[in-house]
């Protein structure tokens, strides 16, 4: 009898646990520009909707259901920089990723950059994500630098921003331009925020 109450204590806390509902776990992707500024540009393509689509495809692969994805915009319209960090710290996220595309005047630059930075408040759970994120691309043409961006140093959460490479570079360009390229960098991005 004794073992029998045992069991159904156990089965009943199971069943409880099985039940309760878990914390979701919010990730913001502040993407960059939009409206007014176009970011950088080059041959009719804009950083700011090279960002919005990139983050849109983040949002619709999500396929967690315990990480809600917020994006600061999900329009073409413009947000200050003080506006969006009020916006990110309001919600309390776990991460928030930035998107951006890079330009050089070298038309040889390509590749990767995460920035993180030494005066945000989270900056160790910072670097954790920047590390995450490293190993989820595919390719190596990868670096993480510190920069004193005023998200990177505004936003109260851990922070990453992320340069998914050079529109002045004619092979980063594709991928950035492409709907088979933004798809496997919103795969990337997902991959190191589960």
């Amino acid at each position: 009898m004794k073992n029998l109450m045992k069991f159904i204590g156990l089965a009943l806390l199971t069943i409880t646990l099985a039940f309760t509902p878990v914390d979701k776990k919010t990730i913001v992707i502040d993407v960059s520009h939009g409206g007014h500024d176009h970011g950088a540009s080059i041959d009719g393509f804009a950083e700011k909707d090279i960002a919005l689509n990139i983050a849109n495809k983040i949002k619709d692969l999500n396929r967690n259901s315990n990480v809600e994805i917020i994006l600061t915009r999900d329009s073409d319209k413009s947000l200050t920089l003080k506006e969006r960090t009020e916006q990110i710290n309001d919600l309390k996220p776990a991460y928030v990723i930035s998107l951006h595309a890079n330009y050089s005047n070298n038309v040889n630059e390509s590749g990767k950059e995460i920035f993180i930075s030494e005066n945000n408040t989270q900056k160790e759970e910072s670097g954790n994500l920047a590390l995450d994120l490293f190993y989820s691309f595919s390719d190596r043409n990868v670096e993480i630098k510190n920069a004193d961006f005023y998200l990177l140093k505004n936003v109260e959460h851990p922070i990453i921003l992320v340069e998914l490479g050079y529109l002045t570079n004619e092979n980063d360009r594709k991928i950035l331009t492409n709907e088979e390229g933004q798809t496997e960098l919103a795969n990337e991005i997902l991959k190191a925020i589960k």
